[in-house]
């Protein structure tokens, strides 16, 4: 039990060492132009990902929070909660080493992933409403600038200057759409690993959970190639 526990605290202090090493692009690229209501997202933070540095809020407040606390089981509070602020940069690897040392029982790992994939299937779908949001704005500016082309009344250079903010908006929403496909590969991989010896019930309850993040994925890019191609019509000259 003692090792059990020193290994899951040098798990957590290593990730949390990595975190504060590499704070500053949280957020990845595309930000200097992006809609606020993207970028200041926590849902879109979450599933940011720029290696280890996707663990850096959640982490923090969490491992400091277990020193606090003060709980029995400190190395497995601090292991916990530095994992479930890595977001988009957990590999299934870690999960699964992380997860191992909590629990030698397959069902209790199985009843804890299940729960980590619905939390993360909730910050998927409010990183879903707020971008359907800001599609609908963008395609209806993209709208106003093709009746302006239309009527010979378009006004160039703010019309670039929307159309850039289109444009980041985009690279944004594809590069946490890219993160959030990765992450749900990875939970593809824990599923995988866990499914000798684990009850059919609980594996099916994982894979619908799975299954949900992926419809989810499959929905936000179609909204946003539709977004795409109408944006791509357009020319300035």
């Amino acid at each position: 039990m003692m090792v059990a526990s020193f290994t899951a605290k040098r798990i957590a202090w290593a990730v949390l060492a990595l975190s504060l090493a590499g704070c500053e692009t949280l957020n990845g690229p595309g930000t200097g132009q992006t809609d606020p209501r993207l970028s200041n997202s926590s849902s879109a933070r979450f599933f940011s990902k720029s290696g280890w540095q996707a663990c850096a809020g959640g982490a923090v407040v969490g491992v400091l929070a277990c020193q606090l606390a003060n709980p029995d089981r400190k190395g497995e509070c601090m292991a916990g909660a530095a994992m479930l602020g890595c977001g988009a940069g957990m590999s299934a690897n870690y999960y699964l080493d992380q997860r191992r040392s909590q629990y030698a029982n397959i069902e209790q790992r199985l009843d804890a992933a299940i729960a980590d994939v619905r939390k993360d299937n909730l910050e998927l779908q409010d990183l879903s409403r707020t971008a359907r949001t800001v599609i609908a704005d963008d395609r209806q500016s993209i709208a106003m600038i093709e009746r302006d082309i239309a009527s010979k009344r378009v006004q160039k250079a703010y019309a670039q200057q929307r159309l850039a903010k289109v444009d980041a908006n985009l690279v944004f929403l594809r590069d946490k759409l890219a993160n959030a496909r990765s992450k749900q590969e990875e939970w593809r991989k824990v599923a995988a690993a866990e499914r000798g010896g684990a009850s059919a019930a609980r594996m099916d309850t994982l894979n619908a959970e799975i299954n949900s993040m992926q419809r989810q994925i499959n929905a936000l890019e179609a909204e946003i190639d539709q977004l795409y191609r109408q944006r791509s019509a357009i020319r300035l000259g």
